[in-house]
C-alpha cells in the first residue's frame, strides 16, 4: 500500500503546487484584460471629444463665412457678387456661396444672378445637411451649411472630402462616423445606416452642443481581443516566470520543507 500512497500524495503535492502557480498568471491575466478594456474605453472617448472639436472648427468657417456673407442679401447680386467670391477665396473650405429669398437662390459665386428655388429640405438644426451630389457637383457629395435672418439666408457650400480629412487624421484603430439626420459620413465614404463602417465594440455617442450632428466612435469587431492577444504576448513570459517561481516557493514552504522536518521522526 506504501507506493500508492506515495504515489497519491505525490499527486496531491503537484496539483496543489500547479494551482498555486497558476494562481498569479490567471490574476495577471485578467488584470491586462481590464487594464486594456479599460485602456480601449478612455482612447475612445478621447478621440470623439476630439472628432467633435476638429468638425465643429471646421463647420464654425462655414458659419462665419455666412454670416458675413448674410450683410449682402439685401443688396442686389450685381453688386455683392464680387464681395461672395472674394469670401470664398478666403476660406478655404468654402466651395461655393449662395444668397437667398424666400426660399428661392438669386445669386451665386458659380452662376451669379440666378433664380433657383431652394426649399428647406433635411437640415440638422435647420443649418446643416449633407448631400450626395447636386447639379453643380455632379457626383461630387457636398456639407451645406444654411445661415438664414428672414427673409434672407446664405448658404455656403464645401466639399465633403473636408470632413474626410479630419476623421483620417485620427491615427488610431477608432471608427468614426458623423451623423447628419439621416446621412452619415465617415473617413473613406458617405451613405445611410445600411452602409455604416464596422463599429460595433466600445461604442460611443456624443453630439455636438454647437452644431447638432452626432459623432459616433467604436472599434472594429474583434479589437478588443486582438489588442488583448498583442498584449499577452508581451507580458505573458513574464507571468509565468512569476507563475514558476511562485510554484517553486510554494513547493518547498508546503511539502519540501515539511517533510525534512517529519525526516527524524522517522529513525
Amino acid at each position: 500500500m506504501l507506493p500508492y500512497y506515495h504515489a497519491g500524495r505525490s499527486l496531491i503535492e503537484f496539483t496543489v503546487t500547479l494551482l498555486i502557480g497558476l494562481a498569479p498568471v490567471v490574476c495577471g491575466l485578467l488584470v491586462l484584460s481590464f487594464q486594456v478594456d479599460r485602456k480601449q474605453e478612455e482612447t475612445i472617448a478621447v478621440t470623439s471629444r476630439e472628432a467633435v472639436y476638429s468638425i465643429d472648427r471646421v463647420i464654425q468657417s462655414l458659419h462665419e463665412t455666412t454670416s458675413r456673407a448674410l450683410w449682402l442679401a439685401g443688396r442686389p447680386c450685381e453688386d455683392v457678387l464680387p464681395e461672395l467670391r472674394h469670401e470664398v477665396i478666403k476660406q478655404p473650405n468654402v466651395r461655393s456661396l449662395a444668397l437667398e429669398q424666400k426660399e428661392s437662390i438669386f445669386c451665386s459665386t458659380l452662376y451669379g444672378v440666378t433664380d433657383i428655388a431652394f426649399g428647406q429640405g433635411d437640415y440638422v438644426n435647420g443649418r446643416l445637411r449633407v448631400d450626395p451630389g447636386s447639379p453643380a457637383t455632379p457626383g461630387s457629395a457636398i456639407l451645406l451649411y444654411r445661415l438664414q435672418s428672414a427673409p434672407h439666408g446664405a448658404v455656403a457650400v464645401a466639399n465633403l472630402k473636408v470632413l474626410h480629412d479630419e476623421l483620417l487624421g485620427f491615427q488610431n484603430a477608432v471608427v468614426l462616423t458623423l451623423q447628419f439626420g439621416e446621412r452619415y459620413v465617415w473617413a473613406t465614404g458617405h451613405g445611410d445606416w445600411t452602409q455604416l463602417p464596422n463599429q460595433k465594440e466600445n461604442t460611443v455617442k456624443i453630439d455636438s452642443d454647437r452644431f447638432g450632428y452626432t459623432v459616433h466612435a467604436g472599434y472594429p469587431a474583434g479589437e478588443s481581443w486582438s489588442a488583448i492577444r498583442q498584449a499577452m504576448h508581451q507580458t505573458l513570459p513574464s507571468l509565468l516566470l512569476v507563475g514558476i517561481m511562485t510554484s517553486a516557493a510554494a513547493y518547498w514552504g508546503l511539502f519540501r520543507r515539511g517533510r525534512n522536518r517529519a525526516a527524524p521522526d522517522r529513525h
